[in-house]
């Protein structure tokens, strides 16, 4: 089955993976770990149909190594092809270094065909969508008053939602 994007990205805290344990320890070394609702389902989904996944982070309190190991924990790490993090590229995803690197890194003739996923409008939507990145869509699940979204821009209230604009 042809995939539909050369690269869909996501987030992990907030997105993936939920956040709130001790902000001082890497999400490896909480006592527990706790996806969010739907994430096993979509990068399942996803998967199954042959996209690559990646994750594109600014954590900075995790290293590669240790996004792994809670991905594993939370019984996503086998979907994920390929881990961007800021503390192995030096960038974070408001910077244009950051996406040239996703696109090196992965073997990509540019940036359009690929789509990023995230709870955050700033760093998920709007920087990538800056730097070339052909679809981003806002995981919003907050109460406050929704954001006006740039072309290529979309908004989901859960992640299972995301499938259907990604073609899926």
């Amino acid at each position: 089955m042809p995939r539909h994007w050369d690269l869909i990205c996501f987030d992990w805290g907030g997105t993936l993976m939920a956040e709130g344990g001790p902000e001082e320890l890497p999400m490896a070394q909480w006592p527990e770990v706790q996806r969010i609702d739907g994430a096993l389902e979509v990068l399942a989904s996803l998967h199954a149909e042959g996209e690559r996944i990646c994750i594109a982070t600014n954590a900075s309190v995790s290293t590669k190594p240790l996004i792994s190991k809670a991905l594993e924990r939370g019984g996503l790490r086998r979907f994920i092809d390929h881990i961007f993090c800021y503390t192995d590229i030096g960038f974070r995803k408001s910077e244009p270094q950051f996406w040239h690197a996703v696109q090196e890194r992965s073997g990509l003739a540019d940036l359009s065909r690929v789509a990023m996923i995230g709870d955050s409008f700033e760093q998920d939507v709007l920087a990538p969508l800056r730097h070339g990145v052909g679809c981003a869509i806002w995981l919003h699940t907050g109460t406050g008053a929704p954001q006006a979204l740039p072309q290529g821009g979309s908004q989901v209230h859960k992640l299972t939602h995301a499938l259907t604009l990604l073609g899926h």
